[in-house]
């Protein structure tokens, strides 16, 4: 009777492998559509001290008027083009808060894919996983101080709850901590890779590059005057 049941139970868990390990490539896929459809907003200041970080908190807020102003993207590629073309833009506004502080130190503005840890905002979560995002860099400190990041689209560092395409994204990010939010979670930590990637720079006129021409096709020419380079071919 006994070897009777523990064959029939093996038997049920066999039967559900096929529909759990589905369910899990579709948290999966989910997650991996988040990611593609998020571009983040990221500042690092140059240090933890509350004169760094306080200016960290100046330039956010002035970075985000700009962008809401000026930004009207209405999908992932325009807001993705509208940060490239605008990077030059991005860094004055930067810049001119360090000046108006009396600070002349490094600013350094990109877009890059780079790995966030799970990220939880007042409004929901992001999972794990390798995002492209809209870095800015203030001072030269390698090891940088604390940082502050949002989403800059959708939702322009309000809610992004509720403002992706699809039911399924706004349900991994809006939804309560459950095991599909896990799922995505466990699986970017153990593949995704730490190494950031840059995909666009501001540069001095002399130094602006591109690779075979690449980067003018996907963003555009940059309407302003300030240069911009184009890393690894994008």
């Amino acid at each position: 009777m006994a070897l009777g049941c523990a064959v029939l139970s093996l038997a049920l868990l066999l039967s559900a492998l096929p529909a759990a390990l589905r369910w899990g490539q579709a948290q999966l896929d989910t997650g991996a559509l988040l990611c593609a459809d998020t571009l983040r907003f990221h500042i690092r200041a140059d240090s933890d001290s509350p004169a760094d970080q306080t200016v960290k908190l100046a330039v956010r807020d002035a970075v985000l008027a700009y962008a809401d102003v000026h930004c009207t993207a209405q999908d992932k590629p325009a807001a993705l083009r509208w940060a490239a073309e605008n990077l030059p833009a991005l860094e004055l506004t930067a810049r001119a808060v360090l000046a108006g502080r009396g600070i002349f130190s490094t600013v350094t503005v990109q877009l890059v894919e780079m790995y966030f840890d799970t990220t939880r905002y007042s409004t929901g979560i992001l999972p794990a996983g390798r995002y492209q995002a809209l870095r800015i860099d203030l001072g030269g400190n390698a090891r940088h101080g604390k940082n502050w990041w949002c989403v800059l689209y959708p939702g322009l560092c309000r809610s992004a709850c509720g403002t992706y395409a699809l039911p399924e994204e706004n349900d991994l990010v809006c939804g309560s901590y459950v095991v599909r939010f896990k799922c995505v979670e466990w699986w970017q930590r153990v593949t995704a890779s730490r190494e950031d990637q840059v995909l666009v720079e501001t540069a001095s006129p002399s130094q602006a590059r591109s690779k075979d021409g690449e980067g003018k096709k996907r963003y555009g020419t940059p309407p302003h005057c300030a240069a911009y380079a184009v890393v690894e071919g994008v």
